[in-house]
């Protein structure tokens, strides 16, 4: 049975970075090695979101349409939908200008201005490494195939509001730019291309190629260095961008619910580890997983945004939700 070792590393006293998940229930404690059950290859993840990407595409379009619009006022006066204020109306103001009802109430004439927007600047990036490509149990999506429905919906949401949406590519390449039709489609690719041939070695994106002022939408579990996630934030913050982490976990990552002799075997070349379930452990682990939190949450909120953490046994239009629901992502900066 596949589970995360990033944070089981720490409950044995290592400091190193383990993040690939899996686990194998082992009452006699032998030294066979357990392969992942509920792992796959980025190739075979590859074949299977191919096979499907009709369906998840439309999926996302759907998700994407039950979401309300939102907009990016630049709170000055110009071309949008809400009202700023009312100013006097100036010599030869077109009449078509003219607020009369406002102008009623008194001597002068008035005109009604509305409220500026801009399109953002919005780049996406989905975490290809190897503990993204597991679930705990098998009537749940793999955790990459959960980010990569996040990341598509996402994206429709924002291509609706009219926002400048990139893709991040994984070997630090120019972001590719999404537009028309078919970006979804073209990201859905993209994407798929990206799994073929990605390492299983966990990473961030390159912050150089990421242009200033704009915001990044990280979908990946989290479960990065703090170094290597504070090092890339502090990168996004000196380009004056902003990054949201959206963490997408299994349930049994943040839980731990597994009963008597295990061996966690790694997806990412880790030593396997011994362990016993139980309640003892249990409470150990949800410690652990508090002060992970704690400290993502410290790490993002200081870069500009808190994380949005996503369960993949929840429905993915909750983390869409939560993160429309940030300032600058549909409710205003």
């Amino acid at each position: 049975m596949p589970f995360p070792r990033s944070l089981l590393s720490r409950l044995s006293g290592s400091a190193r970075r383990v993040a690939g998940r899996a686990a194998s229930s082992a009452p006699d404690m032998a030294e066979t090695a357990f392969l992942p059950r509920n792992a796959v290859a980025a190739t075979a993840l590859a074949d299977s979101l191919a096979s499907r990407l009709p369906a998840l595409v439309a999926t996302a379009r759907r998700i994407a349409e039950n979401m309300g619009q939102g907009t990016h006022p630049r709170r000055k006066a110009g071309q949008g939908d809400e009202f700023w204020q009312y100013r006097p109306a100036g010599a030869g103001e077109p009449a078509s200008q003219i607020d009369w009802r406002q102008s009623a109430r008194g001597d002068r004439a008035f005109v009604r201005e509305r409220e500026a927007q801009t399109p953002h600047t919005i780049c996406i990036w989905c975490d290809n490494s190897a503990s993204m490509r597991w679930r705990s149990e098998e009537s749940l999506p793999l955790k990459a195939e959960r980010a990569f429905l996040l990341a598509l919906a996402c994206a429709a949401m924002l291509l609706r509001q009219g926002e400048h949406v990139r893709l991040l590519m994984t070997d630090g390449a120019p972001p590719l730019r999404l537009y028309g039709h078919h970006a979804l489609e073209q990201m859905a690719h993209s994407l798929i291309a990206a799994l073929r041939t990605t390492s299983d070695t966990p990473g961030l994106p390159q912050p150089a190629p990421i242009p200033a002022r704009s915001r990044v939408l990280l979908f990946g579990d989290g479960l990065y260095p703090p170094a290597e996630l504070a090092t890339f934030l502090r990168a996004l913050t000196a380009r004056q961008a902003t990054c949201v982490l959206i963490e997408t976990v299994d349930p049994a990552e943040a839980r731990l619910p597994y009963e008597g002799h295990m061996r966690f075997t790694g997806l990412e070349n880790e030593a396997p580890l011994l362990l016993t379930g139980s309640a003892e452990l249990r409470h150990d682990y949800a410690a652990i997983w508090k002060r992970h939190q704690d400290g993502l949450r410290a790490l993002c909120q200081a870069a500009g945004s808190p994380p949005v953490l996503h369960m993949t046994d929840q429905p993915p239009q909750n983390a869409l939700l939560a993160l429309h629901a940030l300032p600058g992502m549909g409710g205003r900066p």
